[in-house]
């Protein structure tokens, strides 16, 4: 296992803050941002900041959210 650089306590506890309050504490171990998920070899990130359609939730590699990913699908499911 290796060690993150640490983003500050003042982001990390917005971080925890924001995964608890969604009730999914999990969400806070998730690296902080893109750079060091590649670096760890991870799939999802963790910002604690909404996405443009006001989603708290993980991010992918892509950076997109996984609600408004999932949303998507959805959407193309619901169209055939």
């Amino acid at each position: 296992m290796t060690h993150r650089i640490f983003e500050g306590w003042h982001s990390h506890g917005r971080r925890v803050a924001v995964a608890t309050k969604v009730s999914n504490a999990d969400w806070a171990r998730l690296p902080h941002c893109r750079s060091v998920m590649l670096a760890e070899g991870g799939k999802l990130f963790f910002t604690g900041k909404a996405c443009k359609r006001g989603h708290v939730s993980p991010r992918n590699e892509h950076g997109d959210c996984t609600q408004c990913h999932l949303m998507r699908l959805a959407e193309r499911r619901d169209a055939f």
